[in-house]
């Protein structure tokens, strides 16, 4: 008997464990269980009943706004995929932060390998749903991995996207934790940026330490996030809806946010003014 069997059995006698927000005491937690739950089902929840879609989540992550839909907003099928397995923690970020005893049945993850197709391996879903993940896909694989999505979706489904901070934005870097100087990144060399990140001594912000931090250590940490700066595809919000509606989705709505920052002198007209300060892009899409 798989234990996702035996929590189903369980939730249908004596529905879902107990939890209690009361508990929460992580900031990273708490803006993933409150913030972007509750825009995900702004977005997701305007176009689709969450209590009886079936949801994929590319790029789950620790899974913390999977599990705030299902208790918050009564989703009953999400399946998280990713390249990493954060959402293995879970069980135990749910029994610290809400004193939740066990994992909703509504909830499954899967390890992916990078630009492994989805398409097929299981039953279309009514929606898609995708946090700040885009702007780590290599570029040779958005346009495929863009593709196999829309074809896991049913006829009418819909895909929503959202990435912050977008990389030419004042902390596209995502190294905000370690240098809080806007546009950093494009100012300085990468060796230069390395070395702030490198020297970087006390403790960095709370909302920006993820359950992943103890695995690496302070040093190792840093190691990590420089090199997931290295790896950012420096997607911008226009290529983002080029690409969308070339993989076949039809643009429902788009929202795009800008900071409200001097731009540095070295940096005005070496970049187009809307490329700097646009930080942040929502996507509503929809297979046709």
């Amino acid at each position: 008997m798989s234990a996702h069997w035996w929590t189903a059995l369980q939730e249908r006698f004596r529905g879902l464990a107990p939890w209690d927000a009361r508990h929460i005491s992580d900031e990273w937690f708490r803006a993933h269980f409150d913030y972007a739950a509750d825009v995900v089902n702004h977005w997701v929840g305007d176009v689709l009943d969450v209590r009886t879609a079936r949801l994929l989540n590319f790029g789950c992550g620790d899974g913390i706004t999977d599990l705030s839909l299902v208790l918050r907003y009564g989703a009953t099928a999400i399946h998280g995929v990713d390249i990493r397995q954060e959402y293995a923690k879970l069980p135990r970020i749910a029994r610290e932060q809400l004193g939740m005893a066990r994992i909703p049945a509504a909830l499954t993850f899967e390890t992916i390998q990078p630009g492994s197709p989805l398409a097929g391996r299981r039953k279309p879903v009514d929606g898609i749903m995708s946090w700040s993940t885009f702007e780590h896909v290599q570029r040779d694989q958005l346009a495929p991995i863009l593709a196999d999505l829309r074809d896991c979706l049913r006829p009418g489904g819909y895909f929503f996207i959202q990435i912050e901070p977008l990389f030419f934005s004042p902390f596209g870097s995502h190294l905000k934790r370690y240098d809080d100087v806007p546009w950093h990144h494009l100012l300085v060399s990468e060796d230069e940026l390395w070395k702030i990140v490198r020297d970087h001594e006390g403790p960095i912000d709370a909302a920006e330490v993820d359950f992943g931090f103890a695995d690496f250590g302070v040093e190792g940490y840093k190691r990590f996030v420089f090199k997931e700066y290295q790896a950012l595809n420096r997607l911008t919000a226009d290529e983002l809806l080029d690409l969308a509606v070339a993989a076949g989705f039809n643009v429902v709505r788009q929202e795009r946010r800008q900071v409200d920052l001097p731009i540095p002198e070295p940096l005005k007209g070496r970049y187009p003014e809307e490329l700097l300060l646009n930080n942040e892009i929502f996507l509503l899409l929809q297979r046709p």
